[in-house]
C-alpha cells in the first residue's frame, strides 16, 4: 500500500511587515509579530489544501521611511489582526515526511478574511483611530462613512519545507496579503478641515489627523494615496505533524 493522502496539523509564528501609506514603502525589518494554527489535507505528494488561522500585530512609523514627505508627515500606527484563509498549495518536488522525499520549495494562493483596529500612540497611551474619524468620515467634511474594520484579501505564499522525522516537518515561509481596504493604517485620502474635526469629533481627532512637523494648513491636500490598497506580510516558521494517514490499495493487493 502507498501512503499519499494524509492530514497535517501545525503551529506557526514569526514577524510581520506592513506596506501602505505609513512607514517605509519597502520590505523592512519586521515591526510586528504573528502566531497561528493550520490544517493541511494532502491529496498527493504535490497538491494540498490548507486552512490557516492567525493572530498578529502590524505596525509602521513614518520616522522609519526614507521618503521626505513621509518623514514630514510624521504618522505612525499599530493594529491587531485576526484572520483566517484557505489556500491551494503546490510542492515543486515530491514531498512526504519520513521518506526520501524529504524537502521541497512550495507556493500557495487563496483568499481570506480578517479584522483590524488601527491605533496611535499619544501621551503614553494607545488611542483608537477609527472612532476619531481623522479624515473627516461621518462629518460635514463630506469624506463618506467611517471605514469597516473587517475585510477580505488575496494571499500568496512562498516557502521551503523539510522533513525532520517520520511524522514531523518544518517550513520557512513568507505570506503576502493584498487587502481590499486602504485603511489598515487609518490613512488613505485627504486632510480634513481641523476646525470641523474639533467641533464635530474632538480636539484629539484634529491633533492626530495632522502630526506633521510643519503645522501649516493642509486642508484638501492628500494625506495618503487612495489609489493603492494596503498589504501586510507574515514571515516565520511552521511546525507540522502528520497523522490520519489514508492508505491507497495497490491494484494487485489481494485480500484487502
Amino acid at each position: 500500500m502507498a501512503s499519499s493522502q494524509y492530514l497535517e496539523l501545525g503551529i506557526n509564528g514569526g514577524g510581520s511587515n506592513f506596506l501602505g501609506d505609513v512607514g517605509p514603502y519597502r520590505v523592512d525589518i519586521p515591526r510586528g509579530y504573528h502566531a497561528g494554527v493550520l490544517a493541511r489535507y494532502n491529496f498527493n505528494r504535490y497538491w494540498s489544501i490548507r486552512f490557516q488561522g492567525n493572530y498578529g500585530m502590524i505596525a509602521a512609523d513614518d520616522a522609519n521611511s526614507n521618503l521626505e514627505e513621509r518623514l514630514e508627515r510624521n504618522l505612525s500606527f499599530r493594529s491587531e489582526i485576526w484572520e483566517a484563509y484557505v489556500a491551494a498549495e503546490f510542492n515543486f518536488f515530491e514531498f512526504q515526511p519520513g521518506t526520501k522525499m524529504n524537502h521541497s520549495p512550495y507556493i500557495n494562493a487563496g483568499f481570506g478574511i480578517f479584522s483590524f483596529d488601527p491605533e496611535a500612540r499619544f501621551d503614553g497611551s494607545w488611542v483608537d483611530l477609527r472612532s476619531l474619524r481623522t479624515e473627516g468620515q461621518g462629518t460635514s467634511a463630506g469624506a463618506g462613512a467611517p471605514y469597516a474594520t473587517a475585510s477580505s484579501y488575496f494571499v500568496f505564499s512562498l516557502g521551503y519545507k523539510w522533513s525532520i522525522g517520520r511524522y514531523t516537518s518544518i517550513a520557512l515561509e513568507s505570506s503576502f496579503r493584498n487587502v481590499y481596504t486602504d485603511y489598515l493604517d487609518d490613512v488613505s485620502g485627504y486632510y480634513a478641515d481641523p476646525d470641523i474635526l474639533r467641533e464635530e469629533v474632538s480636539e484629539l481627532s484634529a491633533t492626530l489627523a495632522d502630526r506633521s512637523l510643519n503645522q501649516s494648513n493642509k486642508e484638501n491636500l492628500l494625506r495618503g494615496d487612495p489609489t493603492n490598497r494596503d498589504w501586510y506580510i507574515f514571515t516565520g516558521f511552521t511546525l507540522q505533524f502528520k497523522f490520519g494517514e489514508l492508505y491507497e490499495k495497490c491494484e494487485n493487493f489481494i485480500g484487502g
